[in-house]
C-alpha cells in the first residue's frame, strides 16, 4: 500500500497547527484539521443537498408511501413535515475529496472507490425511485464484491490474539486492465456477508431522526482510535474526516429534522465501517463489539419476522417493513426521539470503550458479557413494549411507533 502522497499531504495539512504527525504526543489531536476539513465542507453542502433533494422528490412525507410503493409502511413516519434525503451525500462527497487528495488511486484505493460509488448510484436512485428490496440488495452485493474481489483478502482473522485462524483452502489470481484481482475461499466469501450483514444492521438502525448518524459518529470515532493506536494511517485519516463531517450533518439531522441521511447515508455508514474496521487492525472481537447493538437488533427482528409472518424466502422476508426494531420498542414504552437516540448511542460507545480497553482473556470476557447484556436488553425491551402494547392498542404511545 503506497501512502507516500498521503504521508506529504497530511504533514503539511498537520504542520498548520505546528504539530508534528509522527511525534508521539498528543497523537489524537493531530488530526484536527482533516475533521475540521470535513466539518466545514458537509455544513455548507448540506442545505444545498437538501434543495436538490426536494427538487427532484427524494423526500420523505410523513404518514404516506413513497412513489406509493406497496412495502412502505407510513405507520414508521414521525417527523411531521416533508423531509429531504440525500443527507449521505454530505458525508460522502467530502470522503470521495479526501481519498483524492490524500492518496494515490492504486489497486488499494481504487476498489474502495468504485464501490463506494456503486453504493452511492444506487442508494441515491433508491431514494429518489423506492427502489425495491431486491434491487437494493442486487447493489449492495455488487459494492461488496468490488472490495472482495480486490486486494482486500480476508485469508486470516484475529479473534482474541494474535494467533490466526486460517481462511484461505484456496485462492485465484488474475489481473483485469492492470488491476490485480484476487479471491479466497472461504474467507472473502465471509468478507462479502460480513460488509452486507454490516449495511443492513447499521441501515436499520436509521429509524428515527439523528439516530443512525449519532451511532455512526460513535463507532467511528472509535474506529479512529483503533487506528491510531494500530498506526493505521488510511483508517485513522479517513475516520476523523468522516467524524467530522457527521458531527455537521448531525446538526442538520437533530430532531426536529432539518434532512435525513436517507438511503444515500445509511447504506455507506455500514459500509464504510466494515472496510475501516478491518484496515485498522481490529481483531474480530473487537469489531464484534462495536457493532454488537444493530447486529444482535437486526438478527432478533429477523427471527420475529420469520416466527410472525412465516415467508416462504428469503426476499419476501426482506420486504416486510413492520415496526418490530429496538427503537421502535423503546417509543412503545414512552421514550422520545432524543432519549432513544442517546440510550442507543451510549450503549454503543460503552461496549465499544470497552472492546478498545480489554486484551487477551479479558476481550473473551468482555464479547461474552457485552452480547449477552445486548441479547437480555433487546428481549426485555420488546417483551415490555408488548406487554404494555397488549394493555392498550391504542395508547399515546403508539402515534410514535416509527
Amino acid at each position: 500500500m503506497d501512502f507516500s502522497i498521503a504521508n506529504t499531504v497530511l504533514e503539511k495539512i498537520l504542520r498548520i497547527g505546528n504539530i508534528d504527525l509522527f511525534s508521539s504526543y498528543d497523537k489524537y489531536l493531530n488530526y484536527w484539521p482533516l475533521l475540521l476539513f470535513g466539518f466545514i465542507i458537509s455544513f455548507l453542502l448540506t442545505p444545498l443537498i437538501g434543495k436538490f433533494a426536494v427538487k427532484v422528490g427524494a423526500t420523505y412525507k410523513p404518514k404516506s408511501r413513497r412513489k406509493n410503493k406497496e412495502f412502505d409502511n407510513p405507520q414508521k413516519a414521525i417527523h411531521l413535515q416533508e423531509t429531504p434525503a440525500l443527507g449521505g451525500l454530505a458525508i460522502t462527497i467530502p470522503l470521495l475529496l479526501g481519498l483524492i487528495i490524500l492518496f494515490r488511486l492504486d489497486s488499494f484505493i481504487l476498489p474502495i472507490l468504485i464501490g463506494l460509488l456503486v453504493l452511492v448510484i444506487g442508494s441515491v436512485l433508491d431514494d429518489i425511485f423506492n427502489l425495491s428490496s431486491t434491487v437494493q440488495l442486487l447493489y449492495q452485493v455488487a459494492a461488496a464484491a468490488i472490495i472482495a474481489f480486490s486486494v482486500f483478502d480476508l485469508s486470516s482473522i484475529s479473534i482474541f490474539s494474535t494467533d490466526l485462524i486460517d481462511l484461505q483452502s484456496s485462492s485465484w489470481n488474475t489481473t483485469i486492465f492492470s488491476l490485480p484481482i484476487s479471491f479466497v475461499f472461504p474467507g472473502d466469501l465471509l468478507l462479502i456477508i460480513w460488509i452486507l450483514l454490516c449495511i443492513n444492521s447499521v441501515k436499520w438502525v436509521g429509524g428515527l431522526p439523528g439516530l443512525v448518524e449519532s451511532y455512526t459518529l460513535v463507532i467511528i470515532l472509535l474506529i479512529f482510535v483503533i487506528g491510531v493506536r494500530t498506526f493505521s494511517l488510511f483508517s485513522s485519516t479517513i475516520s476523523i474526516l468522516i467524524a467530522g463531517s457527521l458531527i455537521s450533518l448531525i446538526f442538520y439531522a437533530f430532531p426536529p429534522p432539518k434532512i435525513m441521511s436517507g438511503s444515500s447515508g445509511k447504506s455507506i455508514y455500514g459500509f464504510l465501517i466494515s472496510i475501516l474496521a478491518i484496515i485498522s487492525g481490529a481483531k474480530f472481537s473487537t469489531t464484534i463489539m462495536l457493532l454488537a447493538l444493530p447486529i444482535v437488533d437486526a438478527i432478533y427482528v429477523i427471527i420475529y419476522r420469520y416466527i410472525t409472518y412465516k415467508p416462504k424466502n428469503p426476499i419476501e422476508l426482506m420486504k416486510i417493513n413492520d415496526t418490530s426494531h429496538l427503537h421502535h420498542q423503546l417509543f412503545k414504552l414512552g421514550f422520545n426521539n432524543v432519549s432513544v437516540l442517546l440510550i442507543e448511542a451510549s450503549i454503543s460507545l460503552l461496549l465499544g470503550s470497552f472492546a478498545i480497553l480489554s486484551t487477551g482473556a479479558l476481550r473473551y470476557f468482555a464479547l461474552i458479557f457485552g452480547l449477552a447484556s445486548i441479547i437480555i436488553f433487546v428481549v426485555y425491551i420488546n417483551y415490555r413494549a408488548k406487554t404494555k402494547s397488549d394493555k392498550s392498542e391504542d395508547s399515546p404511545e403508539s402515534k410514535y411507533s416509527y
